[in-house]
């Protein structure tokens, strides 16, 4: 049989990773900084494009990136390239295999999510070297165009507007610099929209991580967010028997109460059983709703796990089952559990299989 758990902070998702939305802000914070360092100290013209080319990459994520600057006879000349982008010849960058020769024409930033179904690509480059998803931006000095810096990654819609907006604002700063003039205003125009969608991001960043980590209906962390949670548990507590418990919980007839009071009715029922969870329950323990009639508690700091975990499953099929009044209707909340204990080897897949069987062997024990 599975086993036990240490002891959670206090109530409130603590467990929940930043989202993508708090990565962003960093990814922003960095691109500052880029955009500062290339303005103010360009260095040796080599280094320099080296050292920019670099700081794109990274701050893109990247797969590959190349610096293609003007040669004679208005032909592009690699002058420096990274990853992917160091394998195509000159001649397909000239042919228009990538989006540079597209970026050049505007002159403006061009940006393709599907490369392979992108009509302004030619050739067959792009598929032989895994181009998926490509940024290329001119290298402007004034009213000239120096070149072009062209980023690409091996995977369909790696880019999004933040990573267009940092190859385009480098693009700037580094034709600037190749000039050996600063275009300040322009770079002043760009940082100021820059610090805006910086402060919307911070804005919302609280909205798209509950989004993503919350059930809508309950409140309680979804799926996708407990099992995160169980599996980082689990990953820590190995040849650690005993530690912390996994309750399944599955209510019975439910379907019964959607057919005769409608399944507005039901969603009601869902709420009152999380919020009659998280009453009954510890703070240190996590309350989730898989879906539909499915809940899952996991029980932290456990002194005798064996006694514990019984209790508080008990406990909680006395609560749910006392009378209670759910949108005019009087009713009891009648629930089938199952439950595990972490054996110091498990991982979150196996305990939950586990759980849903001890669940149901239950279920089926009680029926008959």
């Amino acid at each position: 049989m599975l086993t036990a758990g240490r002891p959670r902070p206090e109530r409130g998702l603590p467990w929940i990773s930043s989202s993508a939305k708090d990565s962003e802000i960093l990814r922003l914070r960095s691109l500052v900084a880029a955009l500062a360092s290339i303005a103010e100290h360009p260095g040796e013209t080599r280094g320099f494009i080296e050292d920019a080319l670099e700081t794109v990459v990274t701050l893109t994520r990247a797969t590959g990136g190349v610096v293609l600057l003007d040669g004679p006879g208005s032909e592009l000349q690699v002058a420096c390239a990274r990853g992917q982008m160091s394998e195509i010849a000159e001649e397909a960058f000239n042919a228009g295999a990538t989006l540079a020769r597209a970026s050049l024409a505007g002159p403006a930033t061009e940006r393709s999510d599907v490369a392979l179904r992108d009509d302004r690509i030619t050739g067959d480059t792009r598929r032989r070297h895994g181009l998926h998803a490509l940024i290329a931006t001119p290298l402007r000095y004034g009213d000239d165009v120096l070149g072009v810096l062209e980023v690409c990654s091996s995977v369909q819609q790696a880019f999004d507007d933040i990573d267009g907006q940092a190859v385009a604002l480098i693009g700037n700063a580094m034709g600037a610099a190749l000039g050996r003039q600063l275009a300040l205003e322009e770079n002043a125009r760009l940082l100021h929209r820059l610090h805006d969608a910086l402060l919307d991001t911070q804005a919302t960043a609280r909205m798209y991580q509950d989004a993503a980590s919350l059930d809508s209906l309950t409140g309680l962390p979804n799926r996708s967010a407990f099992e995160t949670q169980l599996e980082a548990i689990c990953a820590a507590h190995v040849g650690q028997p005993h530690r912390f418990g996994l309750l399944f919980l599955d209510l019975d007839d439910f379907k019964d109460v959607n057919d005769t009071y409608g399944h507005a009715m039901g969603d009601e029922v869902l709420r009152a059983t999380g919020a009659a969870l998280r009453e009954t329950l510890r703070d240190t323990d996590v309350v989730a709703r898989l879906g539909g009639d499915e809940f899952v508690v996991l029980l932290n700091s456990l002194r005798d796990a064996d006694r514990d975990v019984r209790s508080v499953a008990n406990a909680v099929e006395d609560e749910l089952a006392r009378p209670r009044v759910v949108n005019g209707v009087r009713l009891r909340i009648k629930t089938s559990v199952g439950w595990v204990l972490h054996d110091g080897r498990a991982g979150a897949d196996e305990m939950l299989r586990s759980a849903d069987a001890a669940m149901y062997e239950h279920k089926r024990s009680r029926r008959g």
